[in-house]
């Protein structure tokens, strides 16, 4: 089955961040009629400023009772990306706030949901829901089995809390759901986020400033999948063109890097060549966190990444000229 997007009014809650303006992107490429829906604490206009007025922009804070009804008003389709969520080293102390800001946002997007009935809704989780002692290549675990990454504590249970509800908001209501979980998702249109931006963004930022050493946090072996959000973006489209709603998919592939080959690529992109030293006493998640793709690749058929790690990195290395040069 295959529901096309040309023509439809599609909503991307978050369409000004990092995720939401390639999908926007896409979904303008299809024709689609898009609204987006951002407060731009995180998301920027910037993002969406080459499309001109082909956007509508609904300038909305989600956490605020009572004001997705108005700003999903007509909405066929929902991409629901709008979150709170920072890097690995703002969670310590804050997990309950981050899970009180973050369910806020559910509970008001999804009882709007419920009330507007739209066709289809894809709900961007995280791949923060999964235990950090399942094995190191993660399929799609169980929702509630453990903790989630500790790491990211807070904000992993309020993704298992926004799962469970929109399941249930879908079944009752009828409406299509799908459910994604992205892994380390990065990209140029990042918003600098100060000590608590995510990962690749903070090393591009270290190693461009002329840092020397650069200082990697944790061991500097533990190891990642990266996908860049034009993909992630590509995927989550795909998924719903599609009408997926046979389980959560995860976003992301299995090969991984470790971090010290990350800093090595930004460097070597960079053209420089500092001391790299690992901060043991910091936080550094999982060891390996790398993904399973065999869902995702049921659900899109013949997915193959279109930017490289080495030309994202370019990317974002472009990004930090662009932003503190």
């Amino acid at each position: 089955m295959t529901q096309p997007l040309s023509g439809r009014t599609c909503a991307v809650t978050g369409g000004g961040g990092l995720i939401g303006s390639f999908l926007v992107d896409d979904l303008l490429a299809l024709e689609a009629r898009v609204v987006v829906v951002d407060d731009f604490s995180k998301g920027r206009r910037e993002n969406l400023a080459h499309h001109g007025k082909a956007v509508e922009t609904r300038e909305v804070d989600l956490e605020i009772a009572g004001t997705a009804a108005d700003a999903l008003e007509g909405c066929d389709v929902v991409f629901h990306l709008a979150s709170r969520a920072f890097g690995v080293g703002h969670g310590a102390g804050r997990h309950w706030e981050i899970l009180q800001h973050n369910e806020a946002i559910t509970n008001n997007v999804l009882d709007a949901l419920a009330r507007l009935r739209p066709s289809h809704v894809l709900v961007a989780s995280s791949s923060c829901v999964h235990r950090d002692d399942g094995p190191d290549t993660v399929g799609e675990l169980p929702l509630f089995d453990g903790e989630p990454e500790i790491a990211n504590w807070g904000y992993g249970w309020a993704k298992r809390f926004l799962e469970q509800k929109a399941a249930i908001m879908a079944r009752e209501t009828g409406i299509a759901c799908t459910i994604v979980r992205p892994f380390n998702i990065y990209g140029e249109r990042y918003a600098w986020q100060g000590t608590s931006s995510q990962a690749i963004p903070m090393l591009v930022k270290k190693a461009m400033d002329g840092e020397d050493p650069v200082v990697m946090w944790g061991s500097g072996e533990q190891r990642r999948t990266y996908l860049h959000a034009a993909d992630c973006a590509a995927i989550m489209r795909r998924l719903v063109e599609t009408a997926w709603h046979d389980g959560p998919v995860n976003i992301g592939m299995a090969e991984t890097v470790t971090v010290r080959e990350l800093v090595e690529t930004i460097c070597r992109v960079a053209g420089l060549s500092p001391e790299l030293i690992a901060d043991t006493s910091k936080p550094e998640g999982r060891f390996v966190k790398s993904n399973d793709p065999a869902r995702l690749l049921q659900a899109v058929p013949g997915f193959v990444p279109t930017v490289s790690l080495e030309e994202g990195i370019g990317r974002m290395a472009e990004w930090y000229r662009r932003e503190f040069a």
